[in-house]
C-alpha cells in the first residue's frame, strides 16, 4: 500500500503530514505537478526523503500536485517500481492500492504490470479516455474502490482523480487513505493498526 496527497490549486501541504507519510511509506517518493508556467515537474526517487517532500511543498504552495509515498507491498524497491508511471507521453499515473493483475515479471510491482500490460495498450493512442464516463466506469469496477488512481495530463493541464469518494478530504487536499500516516494529524479517533516502533512494547 502506499499514500497519496493531492493538493489542488490554492491549498498549502502541510510539513508534518508530508514527514508522517514519509515515515510510514519508506519504499520510495514521487512527485508530479504543474509549475507556475503551467510546465509538469515529476519526480522519482528511490527514497522517501521527507525534507525533498517539504521543499517541493513550499515551491509548490498553491499550486496542482500530487505527492505519492510508496510503501512496498508487491515488486523489489528498484526505481521501475516507482510513482508516477509514464503511461503515454505528458500522461502519468500513480497508484495507491493492490490491483489483482497478472504478475508476470517477478520483482515489478502489481502497478508496473496494470500501467504496462493494461492502460499503456489503452491510452497510448486513446489518452482522452480517462475523461470518458464509460471507460471510467469499467476501470472503476474493475479495480475496485481499494484502488485509488490519479493521473496528470500535461497536454490538458488537469490533475484527475478516479475514486476520489473512497479517499479522506481533508484541510483542502485529498488523501488516499488515513491508515499509513499518523492518524493524529486528522484527528480521527481508534487506529488503525500500524504502530510507530516507539509504540509497540513486547512482555
Amino acid at each position: 500500500m502506499c499514500q497519496i496527497i493531492h493538493q489542488p490549486y490554492g491549498a498549502v501541504t502541510p510539513p508534518e503530514l508530508l514527514r508522517s507519510a514519509a515515515e510510514y511509506n519508506p519504499d520510495g517518493f514521487g512527485f508530479m505537478g504543474f509549475d507556475a508556467n503551467g510546465h509538469a515537474r515529476i519526480e522519482r526517487h528511490p527514497d522517501s526523503d521527507a525534507e525533498f517532500a517539504v521543499r517541493l511543498a513550499q515551491e509548490f504552495a498553491g499550486r496542482d500536485c500530487v505527492f505519492h509515498f510508496r510503501r512496498r507491498t508487491r515488486g523489489s524497491s528498484s526505481t521501475e517500481n516507482l510513482h508516477p508511471f509514464k503511461v503515454a507521453p505528458g500522461l502519468y499515473l500513480m497508484h495507491n492500492g493492490t490491483a489483482n493483475v497478472e504478475v508476470r515479471v517477478a520483482g515489478l510491482s502489481d502497478t508496473w504490470h496494470l500501467v504496462h500490460d493494461y492502460l499503456v495498450p489503452f491510452l497510448s493512442s486513446r489518452r482522452r479516455l480517462i475523461y470518458d464516463r464509460a471507460f471510467r466506469r469499467i476501470l472503476d469496477a474493475w479495480l475496485g474502490p481499494q484502488n485509488r488512481i490519479v493521473f496528470l495530463d500535461e497536454t490538458e493541464g488537469r490533475i484527475e482523480l478516479l475514486h476520489r469518494a473512497d479517499g479522506i478530504e481533508w484541510r483542502g487536499l485529498w488523501l488516499s487513505n488515513a491508515r499509513w500516516i499518523d492518524r493524529r494529524l486528522l484527528s480521527l479517533s481508534g487506529h488503525d493498526g500500524v504502530y510507530r516502533a516507539t509504540e509497540t512494547a513486547f512482555c
